[in-house]
Order: structure tokens, then C-alpha cells, then sequence
């Protein structure tokens, strides 16, 4: 339901504001979890589930709030900020939420929940600023989705990051029973560990590569990419717990890369006075991979086993790679993202030795 929803609020994002979203999500998503909260059966659950997709959103409006309002010198930092700030939420959230709902009951969990997501839309709209641009002109859904088609560099975008949130979510279905087939004990501790590290990895990462300057964004999207299909290999093939854990570690850098890359350049190749427009074809048609994902990993998971869906993931990572590298001409600018990061591990290094060096002299004159 999310799908059918985001262009429409992009598009309105565009025309009164972006800041208004984070009130409409905020409160819609709150008013959702207040009729759960609320259900005596599962069809009722059901259609307020249904209806939270609906009202989704916020998360895209901060992101589409940041890459309008942030000088490009800056934008891949504060987009990694927002990246790091949602991946924390990610851990944290099914971690204090399983907490409180043992200690206090479901339904008193998602009335907090409501609270808390009122608040954070209140904070969020008065706590920000923004520069509204007068529309040059009115759109629909169909002159949006045709702007996006006939622009080459976003249709390769919206493409490639259908096929990697697919990728992403093809592993959801098995991973538990991956889990299993590899540990004796303590299954379900593993479990939580696997899925909830790669957060981890993202949030220390998504920030550090918007540091590096001179960075080539669309070089650090193949990057990421190639290194997701490599990694997503190595996991099919691992039969350790302590293995998988490290390669979902270093998959969560990765998945940085692509988030971070993938945003940046949306950002860069779309008009300031259309984004939110297109940030909502492109967030509309990206998350139909999170339908096809775990209906795709379940049917590879059931007729080729458990390690399939790994490699799945990567046969789609490396198409999406391709047509990112033959689309963008992507092959320089992975060039000179390695000597952007070369360059940032050596200043850091020489800055490193400068500083110890003149340390070691202070206590030499001493």
C-alpha cells in the first residue's frame, strides 16, 4: 500500500512543503498503531496495517527534507546522518519494543508507540527549516512517472534500487532457518544477532562515507553494489554462526554505500523543485522489491534450499550493478571514488603521525 501512496505525497511535498509530511506521517502512522492497539481480531489488524502503509512516510521525508535543503558540498554526510539515525532505530526498535511489550502487553506498547511518533513529528516540523520553490508547473501521477522514464540516469536509479531492495529483502524469509541449520544452540539468540549487525555496520558506515571528500557518489554506488553481490556469495557458502556474523558486518558497509550513493545521486539528477515528486516515484516503485524479496526468497528458499536465497540475492545485485556501470559509464568514477578513499586513509594516516610526532617533541623539550 506503500507503494500506491508515495508519489502522491511526494508530489504534495513539492507543492506545500516537506516539513508538512513529517505531521501527516507522524500522526497518520500514530493513529494507525491507536487502532491495533485497539483490534479484537486479526482482519481489523489487517486493514489498519493496510492503511499505516497508506499514511508511511516519514523516514522518505526526512531524507527528501535534507537532499533539498543541503549545499551539495554536504550532502553526502547529512544524508549518511539520516541513513545512521534510522538504522540505530532499526536495532533499537524491535529490541525495546519486545521489552515492553513483555513487561506491559502489546497493546500498551503501541499506544507508547503512537506517543512517541507524535512527538517525533512535532519535533521534526518545528525543530527544521526549509526554502518552499514555487512549482513551474502541475503534475499527475503519469507526468511524473513519464519524467522519471524519459530521464535516462533516474531510470537507471529507480531500476537499480528495485532490484537491490529485492535483493536486500530475499533473505528475509530463510535467514532464520539458515541460522538454524548451522547452530545447535542458542538458535534464537543467533538470530537476532545475524539480522540486527548489519544495522550496526550500516550506521558506523553511512556517516563516514559522506566524510570523504571528493568522493564520487555514482562510483560509490558500484562499489557498494559489487561488494553486496561478493559478500551476499560468501554468505551461501558459510557453515560458521561467527563467519555469517562477520560477512553481515562487513554487508552492512555495503549496504551503506548504496544507500548513500543511491540517494546522493537521485538528488543530483533531479530539479530542486521537483524532488519530492520523484524521491515518491522512486521510493512508489523501489519498495515493490520489499513485496517481491521475501515472496521470491521463500520459492527459491522451498525448491533450492536454504543457502538459494543468498544466491539470489547476488545474481540481482550484479544485474543491478550492471546496469548502473553500462547505464552511468560508471567505470571512471569507481576510479576515483578508490583514490578518494586512498587519498582519505592516507591524510587521515599523515595527520595521525603529525600529531603524535609533535606530542613526542613536547616531551622531548620537557
Amino acid at each position: 500500500t506503500y507503494a500506491l501512496m508515495a508519489p502522491v505525497w511526494g508530489m504534495l511535498a513539492d507543492r506545500h512543503g516537506k516539513r508538512v509530511m513529517f505531521m501527516r506521517s507522524g500522526f497518520g502512522i500514530a493513529l494507525t498503531y491507536v487502532l491495533m492497539a485497539v483490534s479484537h481480531n486479526h482482519y481489523q489488524v489487517f486493514a489498519w496495517r493496510a492503511l499505516n502503509g497508506l499514511l508511511s512516510g516519514f523516514i522518505p521525508s526526512a531524507i527528501l527534507l535534507v537532499a533539498t535543503n543541503t549545499p551539495e558540498v554536504h550532502l553526502g554526510f547529512a544524508l549518511g546522518i539520516i541513513q545512521t539515525a534510522n538504522s540505530i532505530g532499526t536495532i533499537m526498535g524491535p529490541m525495546i519494543g519486545g521489552v515492553s511489550a513483555n513487561l506491559f502487553g502489546v497493546r500498551s506498547t503501541l499506544f507508547a508507540s503512537a506517543a512517541v511518533l507524535a512527538l517525533a513529528a512535532v519535533c521534526a516540523y518545528y525543530g527544521t527549516r526549509e526554502e518552499i520553490r514555487p512549482q513551474q508547473r502541475k503534475s499527475t501521477f503519469l507526468t511524473d512517472m513519464r519524467q522519471v522514464t524519459s530521464n535516462g540516469a533516474l531510470r537507471i536509479i529507480m531500476i537499480s534500487q528495485l532490484l537491490i531492495n529485492t535483493a536486500l529483502m530475499v533473505i528475509q524469509p530463510t535467514l532464520p532457518l539458515f541460522v538454524g541449520e548451522i547452530v545447535t544452540t542458542n538458535v534464537a539468540m543467533f538470530t537476532g544477532v545475524i539480522f540486527s549487525i548489519i544495522g550496526v555496520s550500516t550506521a558506523l558506515g553511512a556517516p563516514l562515507f559522506g566524510k570523504i571528500k571528493n568522493l564520487n557518489y555514482q562510483g560509490l554506488y558500484v562499489l557498494g553494489i559489487g561488494s553486496g553481490a561478493i559478500l551476499s556469495i560468501t554468505q551461501g557458502l558459510t557453515r560458521s554462526v561467527w563467519l555469517l556474523g562477520g560477512e553481515r558486518f562487513l554487508f552492512g558497509f555495503a549496504n551503506a554505500a548504496m544507500l548513500v550513493g543511491g540517494n546522493v545521486l537521485l538528488t543530483q539528477y533531479s530539479n530542486p523543485e521537483e524532488r519530492g515528486r520523484i524521491f515518491g516515484v522512486f521510493n512508489g516503485i523501489a519498495s515493490l522489491g520489499s513485496v517481491a524479496g521475501p515472496l521470491l526468497g521463500g520459492f527459491l528458499g522451498d525448491r533450492l534450499g536454504l543457502a538459494s536465497p543468498f544466491y539470489g540475492s547476488a545474481i540481482l545485485l550484479l544485474v543491478a550493478g550492471w546496469f548502473v556501470w553500462t547505464g552511468l559509464n560508471a567505470r571512471q568514477a569507481l576510479l576515483e571514488t578508490q583514490a578518494a578513499m586512498w587519498w582519505h586513509r592516507l591524510h587521515d594516516r599523515a595527520h595521525s603521525h603529525s600529531h603524535n610526532h609533535s606530542h613526542r617533541h613536547l616531551f622531548h623539550k620537557e
